[in-house]
Protein backbone atom coordinates (compact mmCIF):
# COMPACT_ATOMS: atom_id res chain seq x y z
CA UNK A 1 0.00 0.00 0.00
CA UNK A 2 1.57 3.56 -1.05
CA UNK A 3 1.90 6.12 1.66
CA UNK A 4 -0.18 9.10 1.40
CA UNK A 5 1.43 12.53 0.76
CA UNK A 6 -1.09 15.76 0.41
CA UNK A 7 0.67 17.73 -1.94
CA UNK A 8 -0.17 20.94 -0.51
CA UNK A 9 0.95 20.68 2.41
CA UNK A 10 3.19 23.57 2.55
CA UNK A 11 0.74 25.94 2.14
CA UNK A 12 -1.31 24.10 5.41
CA UNK A 13 1.90 24.78 6.91
CA UNK A 14 2.18 28.15 5.74
CA UNK A 15 -1.38 29.07 6.62
CA UNK A 16 -0.82 27.10 10.24
CA UNK A 17 1.64 29.50 11.14
CA UNK A 18 0.04 32.74 9.84
CA UNK A 19 -2.83 31.50 12.07
CA UNK A 20 -0.20 31.53 14.95
CA UNK A 21 0.83 34.88 14.07
CA UNK A 22 -2.43 36.48 14.04
CA UNK A 23 -3.03 34.72 17.69
CA UNK A 24 0.20 36.26 18.84
CA UNK A 25 -0.69 39.76 17.71
CA UNK A 26 -4.73 39.25 19.25
CA UNK A 27 -3.18 38.14 22.67
CA UNK A 28 -0.91 41.39 22.35
CA UNK A 29 -3.66 43.39 21.57
CA UNK A 30 -6.07 42.06 23.96
CA UNK A 31 -3.40 42.66 27.01
CA UNK A 32 -2.75 46.11 25.61
CA UNK A 33 -6.59 46.58 25.90
CA UNK A 34 -7.21 45.26 29.25
CA UNK A 35 -4.10 47.41 30.67
CA UNK A 36 -5.16 50.41 28.87
CA UNK A 37 -8.68 49.40 30.78
CA UNK A 38 -7.37 49.32 33.78
CA UNK A 39 -5.31 52.09 33.99
CA UNK A 40 -8.30 54.31 32.93
CA UNK A 41 -10.30 52.71 36.00
CA UNK A 42 -7.34 54.08 38.16
CA UNK A 43 -7.59 57.49 36.86
CA UNK A 44 -11.12 57.46 37.73
CA UNK A 45 -10.25 56.01 41.08
CA UNK A 46 -7.97 58.60 41.61
CA UNK A 47 -10.16 61.77 40.31
CA UNK A 48 -12.79 59.86 42.86
CA UNK A 49 -10.87 60.10 45.71
CA UNK A 50 -9.46 63.60 44.56
CA UNK A 51 -13.50 64.40 44.86
CA UNK A 52 -13.69 63.20 48.22
CA UNK A 53 -10.51 64.83 49.68
CA UNK A 54 -12.08 68.27 47.79
CA UNK A 55 -15.42 67.61 50.11
CA UNK A 56 -13.88 66.68 52.81
CA UNK A 57 -11.13 69.53 52.85
CA UNK A 58 -14.28 71.93 52.42
CA UNK A 59 -16.64 71.09 54.73
CA UNK A 60 -13.64 71.45 57.61
CA UNK A 61 -12.70 74.68 56.39
CA UNK A 62 -9.50 75.23 54.50
CA UNK A 63 -7.44 77.94 52.67
CA UNK A 64 -8.46 79.01 48.91
CA UNK A 65 -4.97 77.82 48.12
CA UNK A 66 -5.50 74.06 49.01
CA UNK A 67 -8.74 74.06 47.01
CA UNK A 68 -6.95 75.25 43.61
CA UNK A 69 -4.52 72.91 44.27
CA UNK A 70 -7.27 69.96 44.57
CA UNK A 71 -9.18 71.86 41.65
CA UNK A 72 -5.87 71.80 39.43
CA UNK A 73 -5.56 67.84 40.61
CA UNK A 74 -9.12 67.25 39.62
CA UNK A 75 -8.36 69.15 36.02
CA UNK A 76 -5.21 66.89 35.41
CA UNK A 77 -6.97 63.48 36.53
CA UNK A 78 -9.91 64.79 33.66
CA UNK A 79 -7.54 65.67 30.78
CA UNK A 80 -5.51 62.00 31.72
CA UNK A 81 -9.17 60.54 31.72
CA UNK A 82 -10.17 62.06 28.58
CA UNK A 83 -6.67 61.13 26.94
CA UNK A 84 -6.62 57.36 27.99
CA UNK A 85 -10.48 57.28 27.10
CA UNK A 86 -8.97 57.93 23.10
CA UNK A 87 -6.56 55.39 24.21
CA UNK A 88 -8.68 52.50 25.11
CA UNK A 89 -10.79 53.13 22.11
CA UNK A 90 -7.96 52.91 20.08
CA UNK A 91 -6.96 49.92 21.38
CA UNK A 92 -10.46 48.47 21.19
CA UNK A 93 -10.34 49.10 17.57
CA UNK A 94 -7.07 47.43 17.08
CA UNK A 95 -8.19 44.36 19.30
CA UNK A 96 -10.93 44.34 16.69
CA UNK A 97 -9.25 44.30 13.93
CA UNK A 98 -6.52 41.58 15.22
CA UNK A 99 -9.72 39.00 15.96
CA UNK A 100 -11.01 39.78 12.44
CA UNK A 101 -7.72 38.96 10.93
CA UNK A 102 -7.44 36.08 13.51
CA UNK A 103 -10.74 34.47 12.09
CA UNK A 104 -9.73 34.56 8.49
CA UNK A 105 -6.47 32.99 8.94
CA UNK A 106 -8.23 30.62 10.65
CA UNK A 107 -10.85 29.74 8.16
CA UNK A 108 -8.02 29.40 5.30
CA UNK A 109 -6.58 26.96 7.62
CA UNK A 110 -9.48 24.84 8.24
CA UNK A 111 -10.32 25.70 4.11
CA UNK A 112 -6.71 23.36 3.51
CA UNK A 113 -7.44 20.68 6.38
CA UNK A 114 -11.05 19.91 4.63
CA UNK A 115 -9.05 20.13 0.94
CA UNK A 116 -6.54 17.54 3.20
CA UNK A 117 -9.16 15.23 4.28
CA UNK A 118 -11.09 15.21 1.01
CA UNK A 119 -7.62 14.20 -0.79
CA UNK A 120 -6.83 11.54 1.78
CA UNK A 121 -10.52 10.03 1.84
CA UNK A 122 -10.28 10.26 -2.21
CA UNK A 123 -6.65 8.24 -1.42
CA UNK A 124 -8.39 5.57 0.63
CA UNK A 125 -10.54 4.97 -1.76
CA UNK A 126 -8.30 4.42 -4.77
CA UNK A 127 -6.30 2.48 -2.76
CA UNK A 128 -9.20 0.18 -1.86
CA UNK A 129 -10.34 -0.13 -5.56
CA UNK A 130 -6.39 -0.82 -6.73
CA UNK A 131 -6.48 -3.73 -3.75
CA UNK A 132 -9.84 -5.24 -5.27
CA UNK A 133 -8.35 -5.10 -8.38
CA UNK A 134 -5.23 -6.94 -7.11
CA UNK A 135 -7.46 -9.59 -5.07
CA UNK A 136 -9.51 -10.12 -8.65
CA UNK A 137 -6.51 -10.74 -10.68
CA UNK A 138 -4.91 -13.23 -8.59
CA UNK A 139 -8.55 -15.10 -8.42
CA UNK A 140 -8.79 -15.35 -12.11
CA UNK A 141 -5.42 -16.37 -12.32
CA UNK A 142 -5.72 -19.58 -9.95
CA UNK A 143 -9.01 -20.23 -11.99
CA UNK A 144 -7.42 -20.04 -14.90
CA UNK A 145 -4.83 -22.32 -13.46
CA UNK A 146 -7.07 -24.85 -12.83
Amino acid sequence: MATYKFKFQKVLEYRQSLEDQKKNLFSLSMKKYLREKDELNDLYNSLKNCNNELYKLASNGTTIGELRDIYEEQIFYREGIKHKTNAVIKAEEEVKKNRQELVKAMQNRKTMERLKEIYYNEFQVDEQRKNEKNIEEIVSFKESRM
